[in-house]
């Protein structure tokens, strides 16, 4: 091991070490190595996989005026699955830790560390353990604490109520036995179902915490569905909303076990919240919040009814992504997580369209997106910090619930309904405790279909691209044998997410035909030979898409990079189509004008081309710019046949001849002043 240390040593002095010496000592130490760890400096070690724990805990709850204190005790029993000795664990508190919190294992205190890590008396808590936790091993950690919460409007809302271990913000499954003692005829709701005999609310599938939600003006309604037994909490003028949720929990629990063939837990509180029906949150594992519950009237519409079921199974469906399957691409909140926000809708659409009740709040999800799109909002999913750090916008609805649900509404358009529902549900109970992040699932499709759908992710997840499409031109003739041929002209805009579209025609006699878009080419034409005449065609028929009709304002730095990425020949008509766009006059790039100007030229749009090199000459600064432009102006006035304009042009771009030859290897031409003098004796023509 001296070996290794005095190696690792070395590395880090590192600048007087020759490449040579460091190869040559390279293999010695990896494998004197194998076992190897560098030590942290506070002895605390994440591991790749962080184990749950099992909680077993008694809270006694009591209210001192306008505080609920809380004394609680039990064990933390936690095995150590790693190939490595754990000897310092953390904890999660919010409590005072040296009035409030003890810990021991096996009758021996545990040292806080903080204080020597010169680190506050907060969140979270470093103890060494009185000896390493080796692996395959288990420690019972027994904990004494006392913690303070406040009392507002006779509810008491526990949460973070109990030292819990800390693995970094990485979510973990934990077992939960719980015995509370709570202040009589107060209503409750917790995280887990009683177990008569044992007297303890368990739960062994809690993921974010197990909460418990008491209220002093509240009763409590029950139903038994598939196993799960669901509460609802609710005040008097809340206690019809209370009835017509806890009627559609017990349907749509037994919906959802029928359909994935599981439901998380043994257990389901739904408690009110704000006064406004605002939607709804998880509270914690197994209990769900609905807002505005006291609005709800029996007597409104159906749609409005269905917004309250629709609620449910929102929230509910929370229970499988983020409770039941983890997220591995956010810490801590799982509800910052666009995939688990996505999956999670997609739970609720299914039992919304497969018990008949529309599809209007799911088109909700995909319009605020689309919204955002209109407002220029930067929708990157899979943003770095310094690029997450400029969206100001309504990230939550706009991008983790709007874009997050039209992503997979759009992967779904793409599979097909019946293969993305077998993905889907193959991915509930292959990642059931274990944790996924979207690159996990694009590998289930890719390994579902046999196809690299890398062009379908890169575009919605990891930029902020939108589908643009719409139709620019449609025409039914007679044909000549009878009936019609009829024709769909359909068009990407010019920075679209390119995806296959539905395209429907509709004919006079009630017939339908559908066809589909083709990523590749941006202007797809669609021929219908039928007995009768077109009468309507429609883009995305069944509205499953964000997608954008008409152009979107972009701004001049957006336009610049368009003009960049195009190709140098064929793309004409798109940068004809660019430069007669209002935004693109804001443009101040002289080189983004000068290649605007050789496409129009490639595409035979000559006045075009010559404004453009007009643009480009009145921004440039340099000569070796603005050569070239004088000379393409030159050229084009050439080809169109006013000769004395072209001599003058050119003249002008001797002017500012800086000794430089252009070269333009797609036409075959070397322009300097050499070539240009000779244009002054003979005209320029294109081959």
């Amino acid at each position: 091991m001296r070996t290794v240390a005095g190696f690792h040593s070395l590395l880090r002095g590192g600048l007087g070490v020759s490449l040579s010496l460091a190869v040559v000592l390279l293999f010695p130490a990896v494998t004197l190595a194998s076992g190897y760890e560098p030590p942290a400096p506070s002895g605390y070690r994440l591991p790749a996989d962080p184990p749950g724990a099992e909680y077993v805990l008694e809270a006694k709850i009591a209210v001192d005026g306008e505080a609920a204190v809380v004394e609680g005790s039990g064990a933390i029993t936690l095995a150590n699955p790693t190939r490595r000795p754990l000897t310092v664990l953390a904890l999660e508190w919010s409590g005072d830790p040296e009035a409030a919190l003890d810990v021991s294992d096996r009758g021996r205190p545990l040292r806080l560390l903080n204080a020597a890590m010169h680190l506050p008396l907060s969140r979270p808590l470093f103890f060494e353990l009185p000896s390493p936790l080796l692996p395959g091993w288990k420690t019972r950690l027994e904990v004494r604490f006392t913690s303070r919460f406040a009392v507002s409007n006779g509810r008491i809302q526990l949460q973070a109520w109990y030292p819990r271990l800390w693995w970094e913000g990485i979510p973990v499954r934990d077992a939960f036995k719980v015995k509370v003692d709570a202040p009589p005829g107060w209503a409750m709701a917790t995280s887990g179902r009683l177990d008569s005999r044992s007297g303890r609310y368990e739960n062994p599938c809690v993921t974010t915490r197990f909460g418990i939600f008491l209220a002093s003006d509240m009763k409590a309604e029950t139903r038994e569905s598939a196993g799960v037994l669901i509460t609802a909490l609710h005040t008097d003028k809340g206690r019809a909303c209370a009835l017509h949720c806890l009627e559609a929990a017990a349907d749509i629990i037994a919906f959802y076990r029928n359909w994935l063939g599981v439901y998380p837990h043994r257990s389901l509180s739904i408690i009110p919240g704000g006064p406004q029906p605002w939607g709804g949150y998880p509270f914690a594992s197994g209990i769900v919040v609905i807002h505005g519950q006291e609005t709800f009237d029996p007597n409104q519409s159906e749609r409005r009814r269905n917004w309250w079921t629709w609620i449910t199974a929102h929230e509910i469906g929370h229970q499988y992504w983020g409770e039941f399957v983890m997220p591995a691409d956010v810490r801590t909140f799982y509800t910052d997580a666009w995939f688990m926000i996505g999956m999670g809708i997609c739970a609720d659409k299914a039992y919304m369209l497969g018990r008949g009740l529309g599809w209007d709040q799911h088109r909700a999800f995909i319009d605020r997106y689309l919204q955002g799109v209109r407002e220029r909002n930067d929708t990157t999913m899979d943003a770095p910090p310094s690029l997450a750090r400029t969206q100001t916008f309504d990230i939550n609805n706009v991008v983790v619930h709007g874009k997050g649900f039209a992503v997979l509404s759009a992967l779904e358009t793409v599979l097909g309904s019946r293969l993305f529902d077998a993905i889907y549900r193959r991915t509930v109970n292959s990642w059931a405790g274990r944790r996924i992040g979207w690159r996990d699932f694009r590998t289930a499709v890719e390994e579902t279909t046999g196809r690299d759908f890398g062009w379908f992710f890169d575009q919605w997840v990891r930029s902020d691209a939108f589908l643009e499409c719409r139709i620019v031109s449609r025409s039914s003739e007679p044909a000549a044998g009878g009936g019609f041929t009829s024709e769909v002209r359909v068009e990407y805009g010019l920075d679209s997410t390119r995806m296959p579209v539905p395209v429907e025609a509709v004919f006079e006699d009630g017939t339908t035909e559908l066809r589909w878009t083709d990523r590749f080419a941006r202007l797809n034409v669609f021929r219908f030979p039928n007995r009768s005449k077109l009468e309507e065609a429609r883009l995305d028929p069944e509205g499953r898409l964000a997608l954008i009709r008409e152009p979107v304002t972009r701004s001049a730095a957006e336009i610049a990079e368009t003009v960049r990425a195009l190709d140098w020949t064929g793309t004409g008509e798109t940068a004809l189509e660019i430069s007669l766009r209002p935004e693109t006059q804001e443009v101040k790039t002289p080189f983004i004008w000068h290649k605007l100007g050789l496409l129009l030229y490639d595409g035979r749009r000559y006045p075009e081309a010559f404004e453009a090199f007009r643009r480009a000459a009145a921004l440039g600064t340099a000569d070796a710019e603005v050569f070239g432009d004088y000379v393409w102006m030159g050229i084009l006035k050439d080809l169109e046949g006013e000769r004395a304009e072209a001599v003058g042009f050119y003249r002008k771009a001797l002017e500012h001849d800086a000794g430089q030859t252009l070269r333009h290897d797609q036409y075959g031409l070397r322009i300097d002043k050499a070539w240009v003098e000779a244009r002054l004796e003979t005209p320029f023509k294109r081959d």
